[in-house]
């Protein structure tokens, strides 16, 4: 009997730690640290023992995290009442702390960081841009800014498509794919390069030469359609005043007419297979593709014709 009771309480000391082990236990930090955007009882909980249900009981949630970069104060009271409902918690023993400071972890992106986001775009649109020396001086940047952890990423949108003449761009965040807020860095953007200037004043019909024609350096960010080859103008003409020292644009230069006033040209008018032709008297200049009056020899009447060419003028009818 004696070595049957021995028997008996040996096998109970055994079992004992066993069933006591195999209860879930939930012990509560005092602090604790989240990356993501909401909190779950692992986060703030040591949780025994492992295995399958426990850490199905890991994932429950228990409140939103908060920003990236502050923190917050649990209590955990209402943690457990939120959480007793639960088929997971049943039979659960609640240990730990009575309160938990919950941080969220984040990214500090930096002033500096945002303004070399922009000289990257810069430099990687180089080459869509005239062929100029890039200066972006910053007025307005924001504040320094604290993002979720994850993978960044970032799109740049100038306040003018064409890049030159923004005073503004604005970098639109993203964190593992999702959007994280926006930014606007306000500045002043100069594209300095050699362009071509009046050298004197130039009257509207003079024609361009290499004297009345130079290359200077300017800021061109306001500029549209600046010129940059004096090759590529020489011969044409201005299509109206500009002043020494003005930046030549596309606009400023025409190409000369090929009928001038007063010139006989040949009228061809066709319509069909009838194709007819007879002289003219040009009463304006005309450039290729312009519409002008021409006098007909032959009736006396004026007509309006298209400049085709060199004294080569055309008619439907």
């Amino acid at each position: 009997m004696r070595s049957i009771g021995f028997i008996l309480i040996a096998c109970w000391l055994l079992l004992s730690p066993l069933s006591a082990a195999a209860q879930v236990t939930v012990s509560f930090k005092a602090n604790a640290v989240v990356t993501g955007p909401r909190i779950v009882l692992a986060d703030i909980a040591i949780i025994q023992p492992p295995g399958s249900a426990t850490e199905a009981l890991g994932q429950l949630p228990v409140a939103t995290a908060p920003a990236p970069g502050k923190a917050k104060e649990l209590s955990i009271i209402p943690v457990i009442n939120g959480l007793r409902n639960r088929p997971e918690t049943a039979d659960v023993d609640w240990q730990g702390s009575q309160t938990i400071v919950v941080e969220r972890a984040g990214v500090p992106l930096s002033q500096k960081q945002m303004q070399e986001m922009i000289a990257a775009y810069l430099q990687e649109n180089a080459s869509i841009l005239p062929k100029a020396e890039l200066r972006f001086s910053s007025i307005q940047t924001p504040e320094d800014m604290m993002l979720p952890s994850g993978d960044l990423s970032w799109k740049i949108t100038p306040s003018r498509p064409g890049i030159v003449g923004s005073t503004s761009f604005t970098i639109a965040l993203s964190v593992d794919g999702k959007p994280a807020g926006n930014c606007t860095i306000r500045g002043r953007l100069e594209l300095v390069a050699e362009v071509l200037t009046a050298a004197t004043t130039l009257r509207k019909g003079d024609l361009v030469t290499g004297e009345n024609v130079g290359l200077q350096r300017h800021n061109i960010s306001g500029i549209d359609n600046p010129l940059f080859v004096k090759e590529e103008i020489l011969g044409k003409q201005v299509a109206r005043t500009v002043a020494p020292g003005t930046i030549l644009r596309a606009d400023h230069i025409v190409l000369p007419p090929v009928i001038k006033e007063g010139e006989m040209v040949k009228i061809s008018a066709q319509k069909g297979s009838l194709h007819l032709s007879t002289s003219g008297l040009a009463k304006n200049d005309g450039r290729v593709g312009e519409t002008i009056s021409v006098k007909n020899i032959s009736s006396n009447k004026m007509i309006h014709c298209r400049v085709d060419g060199p004294g080569m003028v055309s008619v439907e009818f």
